[in-house]
């Protein structure tokens, strides 16, 4: 009589074995999957943090070398993680107003918009970035 019921517990140990195999094969393909889906997210976050300094690179540069002119103009950045190098556009706004200086000369307030994009790893990934800046320029007085 012992050696029927061994032969019915092996049936059932290989039954349960099998039970808990596909219960774990299971719960690993679900971690994979949300591991997978974190990994693209945080190369997204990066891939944006990228085009966001690429663009404030270019912003920068502008402002340190404002110049008249409408055009968007090249920043070149030795970066591998770029796929294009950032740009830089400014356009001059209008004129704020006109005081005299310390020194007796007049000078007029010019406002200037600087708009920045840069450009991430992904082709589809830019940041544009948008600045008002104020320059004093020294009037110059035609005398007849």
């Amino acid at each position: 009589m012992q050696s029927h019921a061994l032969r019915h517990q092996r049936g059932m140990a290989l039954v349960l074995s099998l039970i808990f195999l596909a219960i774990v094969t299971i719960l690993s393909l679900s971690s994979m999957q949300g591991a997978i889906t974190q990994d693209r997210m945080a190369s997204s976050q990066r891939d944006y943090g990228v085009a966001f300094q690429a663009a404030e690179a270019a912003l920068s540069e502008a402002e340190a070398q404002l110049q008249n002119g409408n055009g968007w103009s090249n920043h070149d950045m030795d970066m591998e993680e770029l796929t294009r190098n950032p740009r830089y556009r400014i356009q001059t706004l209008a004129p704020l107003g006109s005081r005299t200086i310390n020194d007796g000369t007049e000078v007029v307030e010019m406002l200037y918009r600087i708009d920045a994009e840069g450009f991430g790893r992904g082709d589809d990934t830019s940041v544009t970035l948008e600045a008002l800046y104020v320059r004093q320029q020294q009037v110059e007085v035609v005398t007849p």
